[in-house]
């Protein structure tokens, strides 16, 4: 009878635990709504390093792109911080702000209090520790606050001491770019090391708009349409569809059999902005089938659409050094999981290369050696007969050699990188005290070996913590089980 009961437990057990892995995986797809801050540097020296002025639209063109739901704020920042987008959800009220926002960044300040910046930026939500928050910092120069050198250089320091370790307790992922090599490089890019975000150096001023998009992807985990022959695929379980390009003047266009897509098309859900510099249309509930681009899509254009199917990437940290492993693992999931396609196709391209690396397989895994030193832009694609997905992450690598104390302002030795990937040919030493980039990334767990050989090769790869979940409600449901069947059976008297 014991043996009879202990093997139904397990049997039964097994099932609820094989329910519970299901239910916790059928969420990959549903990602939480992003919170993205942005720090904007306005004291006097950016009139040299920004002189046409390009944080307003790139600032104007990211707060249009934010997403209902998600949560946003813009501040200003020099001698003081100043609110310009007060902190909160993202709402029909920020489809106005692209004309004051360009409006209201000039540079006037004559301080760069970055220390308050940043506290600004990352205690906005409060006490309460979020998902993952990304603050994206712009600026030109160094600490500079008053009372003279003695004065930032303590505030410099309690930035390093006391400000990043804070970030990365409440989830907070510092974007850091420089949009001149006289700015602290060091500080930085340490920045962007310690907590997990991406570190990018300027040539032009004009590179900041595609930069802070790859900025706003890191944090939406934003999902693409790739291109074939012109010609993209507008599947039933597509949401919206934004069209982004990067140039005020060559029209957006997409043709289908019988319908025409542009700026003046009177069909339900089109909208259309345009700023200095930038275009986007956004289609609400497009018409699923296959659209012709009418004119060549730009190296800094691009098609991101909403939908419950998605091409989800394992986390990588973007700011990486060049003696690292990138370790790819990619699939398609969707509200239910993962979905199978034994004949997808995936394509790989990194950097600068002209082919893409081609899989055929439910899956992708595979890893990158040794990228090259640099601002590359990693292009993950997958094709199969239902769904067509891609997603691109920008990587800055950095140069690996003997650590260097990072207690001076001095930005000598550090590589600069331009957006279109040709970096200069000169020494990078990294910061001493900054911690690894090669951190454990979501999803992997930390289970030894030998136990990762006693459970089903499906669950090697899952985080921690749902191990722990589902082990814990399984472990209820024994007791449970168990507990109804052995308890006592009472008998009315005859």
């Amino acid at each position: 009878m014991h043996w009879t009961i202990s093997k139904i437990t397990q049997t039964f057990a097994f099932s609820i635990l094989a329910t519970l892995i299901s239910l916790v995986f059928a969420t990959p797809g549903i990602t939480s709504p992003a919170d993205v801050r942005v720090l904007v540097d306005v004291s006097g020296s950016m009139k040299k390093a920004d002189p046409k002025a390009v944080r307003g639209p790139a600032t104007a063109l990211l707060a249009a792109l934010l997403p209902d739901q998600s949560k946003g704020g813009i501040w200003l920042f020099g001698t003081d911080v100043r609110e310009l987008v007060p902190y909160g959800p993202v709402d029909a009220r920020w489809d106005a702000l692209g004309k004051p926002i360009e409006a209201s960044i000039g540079s006037t300040d004559r301080f760069t209090h970055m220390e308050s910046a940043l506290k600004t930026g990352v205690r906005a939500g409060g006490q309460q520790v979020s998902d993952i928050c990304h603050v994206i910092l712009i600026t030109d120069g160094i600490v500079d606050v008053k009372g003279g050198k003695d004065a930032s250089s303590a505030s410099r320091d309690r930035i390093i001491r006391s400000l990043l370790p804070e970030a990365s307790d409440r989830n907070c992922r510092i974007h850091t770019i420089a949009l001149s090599d006289e700015a602290d490089l060091p500080l930085l890019r340490q920045m962007a090391l310690e907590t997990n975000g991406l570190f990018t150096l300027l040539d032009r001023p004009g590179d900041l708009i595609p930069v802070m998009l790859d900025a706003l992807e890191l944090a939406l985990r934003s999902q693409q349409l790739p291109i074939r022959e012109q010609k993209i695929n507008i599947d039933p379980d597509i949401r919206q569809l934004r069209f982004i390009r990067l140039d005020s003047e060559t029209a957006i266009e997409l043709k289908g059999d019988s319908k025409s897509i542009n700026a003046t098309s009177e069909h339900a859900g089109i909208s259309y902005y345009k700023g200095t510099g930038y275009q986007t249309l956004i289609w609400s509930n497009p018409i699923p089938g296959r659209y012709t681009l009418t004119t060549d899509l730009g190296p800094t254009d691009r098609i991101l659409i909403d939908s419950n199917v998605r091409l989800e990437l394992a986390e990588l940290p973007p700011t990486i050094s060049s003696d690292q492993t990138l370790g790819l693992s990619a699939s398609i999931r969707g509200k239910s999981g993962q979905i199978t396609a034994l004949d997808r196709e995936f394509r790989v391209a990194f950097g600068d290369r002209v082919d893409s690396d081609r899989f055929i397989g439910n899956k992708l895994s595979m890893q990158i050696d040794s990228p090259m030193r640099g601002r590359s832009i990693l292009t993950v694609q997958s094709f199969d007969k239902k769904y067509e997905r891609q997603i691109q992450r920008a990587f800055e690598v950095l140069e690996t050699q003997p650590a260097l104390e990072i207690a001076t302002n001095s930005s000598k030795g550090v590589g600069q990188v331009a957006s279109n990937v040709k970096p200069k040919s000169q020494d990078t030493k990294v910061p001493a005290k900054i911690k690894t980039p090669a951190k454990i990334v979501e999803g992997q767990t930390l289970l030894p070996e030998i136990v990762k050989e006693q459970i089903p090769e499906d669950m090697r790869d899952w985080p921690l913590w749902q191990l722990a979940v589902s082990a814990l409600a399984a472990l209820a449901v024994i007791a449970l089980v168990v507990g109804l069947v052995l308890r006592p059976k009472y008998h009315l008297p005859e």
